[in-house]
């Protein structure tokens, strides 16, 4: 399953490796292919593939954590760290491989977000909408900095042309950067902390490691709260992706404590 590299110093990839890999990547991908089509099917219809990615894209690095669940829970019910261990893999080399397959779907993600400017990205900084968003034409409720159109019968529809600028509605100065950045960082930081929360750490998989929970939960909270001061401009859009870049580098040292 493992070979020791030839200088010694550490193990090398195996297919094993290989395999985890790919699975993770896969159903990471998987999910968030799902994610994806439910937003299509839920929307208000006529909206292009680029805005409908950019409302699934923030939750990528959920998916990401999906993919590096499926990949590892396995290894621990059939009790592989145990012997993955007794060949001299540390925590870190056992959960690499699900972690990188993760990171990578994050990855794919966040390039997409960073260089395809039909990928929207409005749904990472959410604003409350002005009070006077909303106009009566006589006929039905219009929108236009949002584009949308709200016959009698509640059935909304798209307004035909470009939208209006509106505070709220606009991507803050670096905006795109910010949602690309924390999009890779926070779906590695997520894998890192699934993949501890399923071996613990080490080599005992009943450890459960509450502390990655309460860490994911903080570290998203503070995520949002940053975007929609963002969005406001209280703050630089890039300061979102602080808090989930603590995650892991808190999560690395905690693999180099475990080993």
């Amino acid at each position: 399953m493992t070979e020791p590299s030839e200088n010694g110093g550490g193990i090398r990839a195996t297919r094993w490796d290989v395999f985890v890999l790919l699975r993770a990547a896969a159903v990471g991908a998987v999910a968030l292919g799902m994610a994806w089509l439910v937003t299509a099917v839920t929307d208000e219809g006529g909206l292009s593939w680029g805005e409908r990615a950019g409302r699934a894209l923030p939750i990528t690095p959920l998916c990401s954590a999906v993919g590096v669940w499926a990949a590892l829970a396995p290894v621990r019910a059939r009790g592989e760290a145990l012997a993955l261990g007794a060949l001299g893999r540390s925590p870190g080399q056992m959960v690499g491989a699900a972690v990188a397959g993760g990171a990578l779907v994050a990855l794919v993600a966040a390039l997409a977000v960073g260089t395809l400017r039909s990928v929207e990205v409005s749904g990472f900084f959410p604003t409350a909408a002005h009070a006077n968003a909303w106009s009566w034409d006589g006929g039905a409720f219009t929108n236009r900095a949002e584009g949308l159109r709200v016959e009698a019968d509640g059935a909304p529809t798209k307004l035909p042309g470009p939208r209006e600028p509106s505070f709220a509605t606009t991507i803050p100065a670096h905006g795109r950067a910010a949602a690309a950045t924390t999009t890779a960082v926070a779906g590695t930081a997520l894998s890192m902390l699934v993949a501890h929360a399923i071996l613990g750490g080490g080599y005992a998989p009943r450890r459960r490691a509450p502390w990655a929970t309460l860490l994911a939960m903080t570290a998203a909270a503070m995520n949002v709260v940053l975007f929609q001061a963002a969005a406001v401009r209280h703050v630089p859009a890039m300061v979102g992706a602080l808090p989930w870049l603590g995650v892991v580098l808190l999560a690395y040292w905690r693999y180099r404590e475990a080993s």
